[in-house]
């Protein structure tokens, strides 16, 4: 597996040796904010899931010196086995205890959009890195920017070079199938990923058309029944941490008239923590998605 190979790499070479860069390192990051750091970031902190398994995959646990309270919820396998010893500062939502935060004396916080208390960190001078891809070359971006902050822009280059390996090995399988079926994917009380998310761009690697591109212009909206049923999916899939049973799922508001339920193609993503993190762990998501709606394809894989 990607994840595990890349994990194996980044144990290989010391936590402590990063790679030495004289110059001052400038970057702007996906909220288009622009922050200087002095040198490479030893001590930090990290917010998602997504964004520890990024940081861990570059072999830099010794460095993490708080994370938030979500990545021992939601991290899966295998980060999750790295995560014993790390310091948990809290949860994030609706916000970060800031006093937690600066107690752990960071010199990098790399963290999601939205979160109360970011923005007060500025006081403190403590440079935040921003992440939010709005698709697969997004995340790309993501982690040779956490290269660079972190001076693992070697090891940041080998990542991305193999997970378009991986990727393509499974583009080239998709392309052999003759049909692509409409998709639906509920992340539970009917949000699903809309046309600027990289869950969209996923889906379309899979081989298959999400329709919830077609129901609404954001990222990730909360659509209605009756939208769902108008698009009349070949396939719906229930990610599952939604914590929605198929039967569930099937007696919504008119899911009854919908192609999918006819057909019995109604479907929970086994482990959906690979898909909805725009993290490495997008290699293994891709292919639990190739798997539900086109079984078999992989076989061997």
């Amino acid at each position: 597996m990607l994840a595990a190979t890349a994990l194996l790499a980044g144990c290989g070479a010391s936590a402590s040796a990063h790679t030495s860069q004289a110059a001052t390192i400038h970057l702007v990051d996906d909220a288009g904010h622009h922050l200087t750091l002095k040198k490479p970031a030893t001590r930090i902190v990290v917010i998602e899931p997504s964004n520890g398994e990024i940081v861990l995959d570059l072999g830099l646990k010794s460095d993490i010196v708080g994370a938030d309270q979500s990545i021992f919820q939601y991290t899966p396998s295998p980060w999750k086995s790295e995560l014993t010893g790390l310091k948990d500062i809290g949860s994030a939502y609706p916000g970060i205890n800031v006093e937690s935060l600066v107690a752990r004396k960071p010199d990098l916080v790399i963290t999601g959009p939205g979160i109360k208390g970011i923005p007060s960190l500025a006081q403190y001078h403590i440079p935040v890195l921003t992440l939010n891809p709005a698709n697969i070359q997004g995340i790309y971006h993501d982690i040779l920017l956490v290269g660079q902050a972190t001076g693992r822009t070697r090891q940041a280059k080998t990542q991305v070079a193999t997970m378009k390996q991986e990727i393509k090995a499974v583009e080239l399988k998709v392309k052999t199938v003759r049909s692509r079926p409409t998709v639906f994917y509920d992340m539970g009380g009917l949000y699903t990923a809309g046309p600027h998310s990289f869950v969209n761009s996923l889906i379309d690697l899979a081989g298959a058309v999400n329709v919830g591109a077609s129901l609404s212009r954001t990222a990730y909206p909360q659509v209605t029944a009756e939208q769902v049923v108008a698009a009349n999916p070949q396939d719906i899939l229930i990610d599952s941490s939604a914590g929605t049973s198929v039967t569930q799922e099937e007696h919504l508001a008119g899911f009854s008239a919908i192609r999918a339920v006819k057909s019995g193609h109604v479907y929970v993503v086994p482990n959906s923590s690979y898909i909805d993190q725009p993290s490495p762990a997008l290699v293994t998501g891709l292919k639990e998605l190739v798997n539900v709606l086109h079984p078999g394809l992989l076989k061997g894989q």
